[in-house]
């Protein structure tokens, strides 16, 4: 909801001045950008300063510091409505609509920077979640992203483009690049990002075989206290990574024991968490020789959580491994194909 502010005239009283006060204070008013939060409602107000951490609004009277990730979206005065629809497809996921609507931008007639800043974001998230999918020139994507990060540090996107940047360099087997990307995370000011960079830096010592850093990063996230549903999430993720340390180290009674409770708390919503839980018990099954068991909990992830590029992947390169050792070949040619067709060289 946006609060709208009206200036009242007795009627016949209204003066020249008076007059041309209310036509200067429409166009006024039309400028004001809306920030939308990710809890509340909208704010109306003119963006004074921007920076990767947040931005500073003018509105009702002050100034509001607003973090960057507790932001949603912007709807800036002034945007073109081709930003506008594109921006809305992207949130919506549907990348390919969001470009088409991106590509139709007029740079030329677009006079603010935080604008075009805000147009060339979505069209390069968009190219970079298409090409996680096999639909885009993987490389191309890191390459325009890096681009846009060294060039744009102060823009609030600036964090999500550093995680986006992890995960393509991950997909493309760029581990350096990866690790490099997910720790840049910890310097943000929001406690929510610092603790996403240990989590993500520590999935990908898990992947590399690190073990024992990779449980204690979990153990750090699992033990944080949680100030927000985000940091709460993360708690959780933090557990499952446990569960997956754990199986990789041998324990599969430790692991299937401490994946119960975090099956049992799932919500709909929940599906990179579900995702993460039921690999890492398909893993730890797989590595007790119990194949058939191992099998049941990737396919929770393949039919159920697909949704989560890296951990579809996990699955399904699980799966292409266990359907032989139970005697089904022609499943794992299946799970070949749609891994060859949905994720083309993933990997590297």
């Amino acid at each position: 909801m946006t609060n709208i502010m009206h200036r009242y005239y007795p009627s016949g009283t209204a003066t020249l001045a008076g007059i041309l006060l209310l036509c200067m204070a429409a166009p006024a008013s039309a400028q004001n950008d809306r920030i939308f939060p990710v809890t509340g409602s909208p704010i109306s107000g003119q963006i004074e300063t921007e920076s990767r951490n947040g931005l500073a609004v003018k509105a009702g009277g002050g100034t509001q510091n607003i973090p960057a990730n507790s932001i949603v979206k912007i709807m800036y005065a002034g945007d073109p409505s081709n930003l506008t629809n594109g921006r809305e497809f992207a949130l919506d996921g549907q990348y390919d609509k969001a470009l088409e609507e991106l590509k139709k931008i007029d740079f030329s007639k677009i006079r603010r920077e935080i604008i075009t800043q805000d147009a060339n974001f979505y069209r390069l998230k968009s190219e970079g979640m298409l090409s996680l999918t096999g639909q885009g020139d993987r490389a191309q994507a890191i390459a325009a992203l890096g681009g846009f990060i060294s060039k744009q540090g102060d823009s609030w996107h600036y964090y999500e483009a550093v995680r986006l940047l992890g995960e393509l360099a991950y997909a493309e087997g760029n581990m350096d690049l990866a690790n490099k990307s997910f720790q840049a995370l910890y310097s943000a000011a929001a406690s929510e990002l610092k603790i996403e960079s240990v989590y993500l830096v520590s999935l990908l010592q898990l992947r590399n075989g690190e073990f024992d850093k990779a449980l204690a990063g979990f153990d750090r996230i699992a033990s944080a206290r949680v100030s927000s549903p985000a940091v709460g999430l993360f708690v959780k993720l933090g557990k499952a990574g446990r569960v997956a340390v754990l199986g990789q180290k041998g324990d599969l009674d430790g692991a299937i024991n401490e994946s119960k409770p975090l099956i049992a708390e799932l919500s709909p919503t929940d599906i990179e968490l579900a995702a993460r839980i039921y690999n890492a018990r398909g893993s730890a099954y797989a590595k007790a020789g119990q194949n058939e068991a191992a099998i049941r909990a990737y396919l929770h992830t393949h039919l159920m959580f697909s949704g989560i590029p890296d951990a579809h992947v996990e699955a399904l390169q699980a799966l292409v491994q266990l359907w032989p050792a139970v005697g089904k070949a022609d499943r794992a040619n299946e799970m070949r194909q749609i891994l060859q067709q949905s994720y083309p060289g993933w990997g590297g």
